[in-house]
């Protein structure tokens, strides 16, 4: 399963607060808080394209006597966009050290364990984050993390929570078809499918998960007739034979895990 756009944070929504408030405000803000100035910095770094120099900031704001759970969190997020999943994990642990109820922390400590590849240890972040960010992408995540876990009906629920949220997200809608897929819905999963490759924002990644789908459920010849036109002839066997090991795989952890290394 994919996860994508992980983590998408705002992180100027404080700045602009400030700005807004004028210099007087800076200043009290500062005085609450010694790494606010270096955290609007690193904003307006980052979002000039120096992601390095963003990054160092970002580790100066939260090294700063007295820095708040705010501050490790957005250089966890920081951490996390740069590629650095360990530091970043430490981060968001340091901010819930601080702040134990931080949503932003739990969402992105779960949501960098998913990018480790522990999906079991994310679900606890994961379920505590999304009813309170309440927003499709953290339902997502949860639902991702509950499908590669082997828990299908709860993973169906959180993308029903997503969707509820944002209906005609096509990624939410494909890991919706995906879980129902593993847990032998076939012919919900089908019918979801098909409503998602039938929009006209729908691309080549989605059809091409709409084969592997047919493929796991065993439905062959559906699949090569549903194959879309930018898929190759050896792309599309090869899809088909992997479908077709994950199929025989006697668990559900164990397809849903195989699943999320060829779709997306």
């Amino acid at each position: 399963m994919r996860a994508p756009c992980i983590l998408s944070f705002m992180l100027a929504a404080g700045l602009l607060t400030a700005c807004a408030n004028g210099p007087d405000s800076e200043v009290a803000a500062s005085r609450t808080d010694p790494g606010d100035g270096l955290l609007r910095l690193a904003a307006d770094v980052e979002a000039h394209g120096q992601d390095a120099a963003a990054l160092s900031l970002y580790q100066r704001a939260a090294t700063t006597t007295g820095a708040t759970a705010r501050a490790y969190v957005q250089l966890g997020d920081a951490s996390l966009r740069a590629g650095q999943i360990g530091p970043a994990i430490n981060a968001y642990r340091t901010a819930l050290s601080k702040a134990p109820d931080d949503a932003e922390a739990l969402l992105g400590l779960g949501s960098a364990l998913m990018r480790q590849g522990k999906p079991e240890e994310a679900l606890d972040a994961l379920a505590q984050a999304a009813p309170i960010v309440k927003t499709a992408a953290a339902y997502d995540r949860l639902g991702i993390a509950q499908t590669l876990a082997g828990r299908l009906p709860e993973a169906q629920a959180s993308f029903d929570s997503g969707l509820a949220l944002a209906p005609n997200d096509l990624d939410l809608q494909t890991n919706w078809a995906l879980a129902a897929a593993l847990d032998g819905k076939d012919n919900a999963a089908v019918e979801k499918m098909r409503q998602v490759v039938q929009s006209p924002a729908a691309d080549l990644r989605h059809r091409r998960d709409f084969v592997v789908l047919l493929g796991i459920i065993g439905r062959t010849d559906e699949a090569r007739a549903a194959a879309p036109a930018g898929l190759s002839r050896r792309e599309l066997q090869s899809l088909l034979d992997r479908a077709a090991s994950i199929r025989a795989m006697a668990t559900i952890k164990a397809r849903a895990k195989a699943l999320g290394t060829i779709v997306g």
